[in-house]
């Protein structure tokens, strides 16, 4: 008779088998090209010095060549390195002017900035009936009218998130796709008369689906970041809800935390700029 495993043994069992799971789950050439590129836009190699061979990277990783080889050409195609037989691979990002990642705490607030820099391509722009989730974020009637937006957005490289937008009635029938343009949907909004005054969000981690993964050009199960937001207007009715999925080696959630001080010592979050 085998013995009862006690409630620790059995979550630690079980976030052992997670754990297999997730790494399994996705590509080690995807993860490798995921660490160089953030390495690459970080500066950490010149442009007039080699990086590392494809065995030293191989050794590093504790990988085969070949998966370096797959992840090394994925850096070629997003501009990020220059391959060249006999000479090896150099970065192409300056370390001086190096891209960063950009900050999500600002990624919808900067809207100027944002629209400026980026392009935007409609994938759907529809009246649909809300799904029970949905609409249960939004505070309405499940099967409730509702606008559906989903787009995706690029920068200068690549595309970098895939979004889906629902508005409800009426603020639904102020948008118009021939205006809404490069805008934001929250900047559109609000141009039309409605100022969104605060917001919930919630991110987590998710695998990409084969939709996602099509228009965002990575494979299939490649990690994303999951965002969702509400933004509610200044009686707190909600008017939009984000549902974006973000590539990891270009976005990141920063965060700085402070300790007041008081009778009760508590920390407090200050959103990075």
């Amino acid at each position: 008779m085998r013995p009862r495993l006690n409630d620790t043994a059995r979550r630690r069992r079980a976030a052992r088998r997670v754990d297999h799971v997730v790494s399994d789950f996705v590509p080690r050439y995807y993860q490798v090209y995921t660490v160089l590129a953030q390495r690459v836009r970080e500066g950490e190699w010149s442009l007039n010095t080699p990086m590392p061979t494809e065995q030293d990277f191989s050794a590093a990783f504790g990988v085969s060549r070949v998966t370096i080889r797959k992840a090394l050409n994925m850096l070629q195609e997003e501009g990020l390195v220059l391959r060249q037989q006999g000479r090896g691979t150099y970065a192409l990002v300056p370390p001086t002017k190096r891209q960063s990642r950009a900050n999500f705490s600002g990624l919808l607030e900067n809207v100027v900035d944002f629209e400026l820099h980026t392009k935007v391509r409609v994938l759907s722009f529809s009246k649909v009936a809300l799904p029970d989730e949905t609409a249960r974020l939004l505070e309405c009637d499940a099967g409730a009218a509702a606008l559906k937006i989903v787009r995706v957005r690029s920068d200068s490289q690549s595309p970098f998130s895939y979004t889906t937008t629902y508005v409800p009635e009426p603020e639904a029938g102020l948008l118009d796709e021939s205006t809404l343009g490069n805008q934001t949907v929250s900047n559109a909004l609000g141009k039309a008369g409605v100022a969104t005054v605060s917001a919930e969000q919630r991110l987590s981690a998710t695998a990409a689906g084969v939709e996602v993964a099509k228009h965002l050009r990575i494979d299939v199960g490649a990690p994303l970041i999951s965002m969702t937001r509400v933004m509610r207007d200044g009686s707190g009715r909600p008017v939009e809800l984000i549902q974006a999925l973000y590539r990891p080696d270009k976005y990141e959630y920063r965060v700085n935390l402070s300790r007041d001080n008081g009778d009760a010592p508590r920390w407090t979050v200050k959103i990075g700029k």
